[in-house]
């Protein structure tokens, strides 16, 4: 068997412990055998050597995959044949290449976990090393300092088996990180975020999966907050597994909060995740796809200036021309399951738009309100007379088109009845307009109005 050790080192602080869940998860592409030590990962790479070139192309490729997760700090590895041997060379606090030299039994005692609470009494035996200690007579050894040195040193000598718990991945993706100094603004949190959600895109590639939902929660200072956290929810349109664009919905959405103390801590957590459907890459210079996707951009805009203030068209089964579309506040999830609004999928009962008929043309511009016309000799004036061109052409809309699913003959007040004539119709100054004329009793029978205007 052949193991490798591996650290996220940064100097001068030394470990940098808040790297090792992403990069024992990282591990996880190269072999799946990997296991914690109490300050390192531990990987059995014997069946993944000649995959990678050897020792030094896999510690290559390692190097290259983790610089993300990892910086500012580094990656320090050294090789053993047992897992204790590889975690013993790599707390030499050496270069790969050299702890590789220093057989196991010139290791130092204290690497090794088991001997270090007797480091004092072993010291004054004159034991310096693994060997030292293995000369010892095993019956004394064993009364002395107790059975668990002993095992320990067989297990790194390849005498006894090695037993590891390996790593599962978790279910659910949450990783705190503590700030080096307090943050009083919002926008002083996009670093830590940052690393936050390099380390949110290694667990989504490594199961797969793209996140639909996210959860940041960040901790306050007790001393000047009522509250001890808050919290910031992001839901997107998408899935998706780039974390950039998490990255820029976060930083909109955080500009507009307002911190009440400072902050010493984040989490981020996942909330709803989904296998990720990989985009599939063509050869073909034209078929690339170039910037953002609309989900993303909708999403950008909305974070920035607000849910409401962007919007989305709907079309509704209606031949009411005012009632033929419907404009609301974008639909979170409307990539993914493209449904109709409460409003919507009530105009659709009971009516179908008719294939042909006064609507073949409909005008380029129509009215948000149809405007009222002058009737002048019992014709219609928009800047002067308008000369009538087609129609008419009848729009009625009876008792039915009013009514709710189960609710009998009770009546929407507001979707009433409509009955109209509609005509093309030529102004010298205007040009082209679409204008009706009412024909129910209770709405002014004559009445003209203009509805719409051709370009």
């Amino acid at each position: 068997m052949r193991w490798v050790a591996l650290q996220a080192w940064l100097e001068p602080q030394g470990l940098e412990s808040a790297g090792l869940e992403p990069l024992a998860w990282k591990a996880l592409d190269f072999t799946p055998r990997v296991a914690r030590a109490t300050d390192a990962v531990l990987m059995e790479v014997s069946a993944s050597l000649r995959l990678f070139g050897g020792m030094r192309g896999l510690l290559i490729e390692l190097q290259g995959r983790s610089r993300e997760v990892l910086w500012p700090a580094g990656l320090r590895a050294a090789p053993g044949e047992t897992a204790l041997v590889a975690l013993g060379r790599l707390r030499l606090a050496q270069p790969w290449r050299e702890s590789a030299r220093v057989g196991p039994g010139q290791l130092p005692l204290q690497v090794l976990d088991a001997a270090v609470p007797h480091l004092d009494v072993l010291s004054r035996l004159g034991c310096r090393c693994w060997d030292d200690v293995r000369k010892l007579p095993r019956d004394g050894l064993a009364r002395r300092f107790g059975q668990p040195l002993l095992d320990a040193l067989d297990v790194a000598f390849g005498q006894r088996p090695e037993s590891h718990v390996w790593l599962q991945l978790p279910e659910v993706f949450e990783q705190r990180i503590e700030l080096p100094a307090m943050v009083e603004h919002s926008a002083g949190l996009l670093f830590a975020l940052q690393r936050l959600l390099l380390q949110l895109k290694v667990w989504l590639e490594a199961r797969s999966h793209a996140v639909l939902a996210l959860r940041l929660l960040w901790q306050l200072d007790v001393r000047r907050a009522s509250e001890p956290s808050g919290e910031l929810v992001l839901r997107l349109s998408q899935a998706t597994q780039d974390v950039s664009h998490i990255a820029r919905l976060a930083a909109e959405r955080l500009a507009r909060v307002q911190l009440p103390a400072p902050v010493r801590s984040l989490v981020l957590q996942s909330l709803e995740t989904v296998v990720f459907q990989a985009e599939s890459r063509s050869l073909l210079p034209q078929e690339q796809r170039q910037g953002a996707s609309l989900e993303q951009m909708v999403e950008r805009l909305g974070a920035r200036l607000g849910p409401d203030a962007v919007q989305h068209w709907q079309g509704l089964a209606c031949h009411v021309p005012e009632r033929m579309q419907l404009w609301d506040k974008a639909v979170v999830r409307a990539a993914l399951t493209p449904t109709l609004s409460k409003r919507a999928s009530g105009e659709l009962e009971g009516a179908a738009r008719p294939e042909g008929g006064p609507f073949d043309l409909l005008p380029t511009w129509l009215l948000r309100e149809p405007l009222r016309l002058k009737v002048c000799n019992e014709r219609p004036c928009y800047e002067g007379p308008l000369v009538l061109l087609v129609g008419p052409q009848r729009l009625e809309t009876s008792g039915w088109h009013g009514l709710l699913p189960g609710q009998g003959t009770q009546m929407r007040a507001s979707q009433p009845p409509v009955m109209r004539d509609y005509f093309i119709a030529h102004s010298k100054l205007a040009g082209l307009l679409w204008i009706f004329r009412e024909r129910l009793a209770r709405q002014q029978a004559g009445g003209w109005f203009l509805h719409g205007l051709f370009a």
